[in-house]
C-alpha cells in the first residue's frame, strides 16, 4: 500500500519517529527535577505509573507494530526500531492497565514471544555468520548493537519484573533436560550457546552487546551469580563480571579445589563436567598460534581481574613466562 509517494511502512516509521520524539520531550519534562542540561535520560527514566496511562495507546500501537513487522534480511525494519525505542520508555509491571497491555489476558505471551523471536533470529544470524573461534569481531557486534541492545533491554526488564515471564523464556533458552554438561557451554546446541558466544564478543561498556547479554543470562538464572558461573563457565563469564564489578563467590573457589575428583561435578571455570576435561588432549589439538593467542587472552584477563580487585592472585601466565615455561615463537614458526 502506498500513500502518495510513500509506502505505508515509511509513513508508519515517520509517525512512530515523531511519537518517539514526543516521548522524549515528555520524559524530560516529567524528570526535569533530576535532569540537568549536562545529564541525559537514562534507562530507568521511564514513564512513572501515574503518567504511563496517559500514553497507553502509544504503547499498544508500538507493541502491535512489533507483532506485525517482519524482519528484513535479519534486520529490524525502520518502523520496528522506532517501536522498540518507544516500548523501552514503559515499565512492564505497573500500573495494572500497562501490565495488561504487555501481558494481555488470554494471549499472555503474544508480545513477549514476538520480541524474543525477533531477538533470537538476529542472534542466530550474527553468531552463525560472523563468529570466529567462538568470538565475534567487534565490527560485527557494532553493526548490530543498535538492534540487539534495545531488544535485550526490553527482555531484561520483562524477565526481571515478572517471574512467570522469566520461567517462560528460561525454557526457551534452556529447554528441559537440554543442558549437557559434557559439552562446553559455548559449544552446546541451541540459543543458550549462542548467547554465551555473544557474551564473549570483545566489545565493552555498560550498554555493549556482550554486557547486556550477560545481564539477560543472569536475569534468566534468577540473578544467582553462582548458578550463572556454573551454567556458562567462569571463563565465559569473567569479562562480564569485570564490566559489572561482580565478585566471585567464595564457595566457587572452594568448589574448584574440592570437586575435581567428584563424579558428576561441574568445573565452574569451563561449565563442563570434570570428567570431560582433557586439557592435555585439547592442547595437543591446538596450533602454536592458537596456544599463544589463548595465553595472551588469559594474561589480559588475569591482569584485569587483579586491577579491579575481583581477585588478588599471581597471574599464572606471567609466572609461567618468568619461569621459562613459555617459549617465544618466531614470526616464521
Amino acid at each position: 500500500m502506498t500513500i502518495g509517494k510513500f509506502s505505508s511502512q515509511q509513513v508508519l516509521t515517520e509517525i512512530l519517529k515523531a511519537a518517539m520524539g514526543l516521548c522524549g520531550y515528555a520524559l524530560k519534562w516529567i524528570h526535569a527535577d533530576k535532569i540537568s542540561s549536562e545529564k541525559k535520560l537514562v534507562l530507568d527514566d521511564s514513564f512513572p505509573p501515574d503518567k504511563a496511562v496517559d500514553f497507553i495507546l502509544l504503547l499498544k500501537v508500538a507493541l502491535d507494530t512489533l507483532d506485525k513487522a517482519p524482519l528484513e534480511d535479519h534486520h529490524l525494519a525502520s518502523s520496528t526500531k522506532q517501536a522498540v525505542a518507544i516500548v523501552m520508555n514503559f515499565s512492564t509491571i505497573e500500573p495494572q492497565a500497562i501490565r495488561d497491555v504487555w501481558l494481555p489476558k488470554g494471549h499472555m505471551w503474544k508480545h513477549v514471544d514476538t520480541i524474543f523471536g525477533l531477538f533470537k533470529d538476529i542472534v542466530y544470524h550474527v553468531v552463525d555468520t560472523f563468529s570466529d573461534d567462538n568470538n565475534l569481531p567487534s565490527a560485527i557486534a557494532d553493526t548490530y548493537q543498535a538492534e540487539l541492545t534495545p531488544l535485550m533491554l526490553v527482555l531484561v526488564r520483562l524477565v526481571s519484573e515478572h517471574p512467570d515471564v522469566r520461567e517462560h523464556l528460561f525454557y526457551k533458552v534452556y529447554p528441559k533436560d537440554a543442558i549437557d554438561f559434557a559439552v562446553l557451554p559455548e559449544n552446546r546446541p541451541g540459543m543458550a550457546a549462542k548467547l554465551v558466544r555473544l557474551m564473549r564478543s570483545p566489545d565493552s561498556g555498560p550498554f555493549s552487546v556482550s554486557t547486556i547479554t550477560g545481564d539477560l543470562l543472569l536475569a534468566l538464572l534468577g540473578n544467582d551469580i553462582r548458578q550463572f558461573i556454573l551454567t556458562v563457565g567462569y571463563g565465559n563469564a569473567a569479562g562480564y563480571m569485570v564490566a559489572r564489578h561482580i565478585e566471585i563467590p567464595a564457595d566457587i573457589i572452594e568448589q574448584v579445589r574440592e570437586s575435581s575428583s567428584e563424579s558428576g561435578a561441574v568445573n565452574p571455570v569451563t561449565g563442563r563436567y570434570w570428567s570431560q576435561e582433557d586439557t592435555n588432549q585439547e592442547l595437543a589439538n591446538m596450533t602454536d598460534e592458537e596456544k599463544e593467542r589463548e595465553a595472551e587472552r588469559l594474561f589480559v584477563l588475569f591482569e584485569r581481574l587483579n586491577k579491579t580487585g575481583i581477585i588478588k592472585t599471581a597471574n599464572p601466565v606471567r609466572a609461567a613466562a618468568e619461569s621459562g615455561r613459555f617459549e617465544e615463537l618466531d614470526d616464521c614458526d
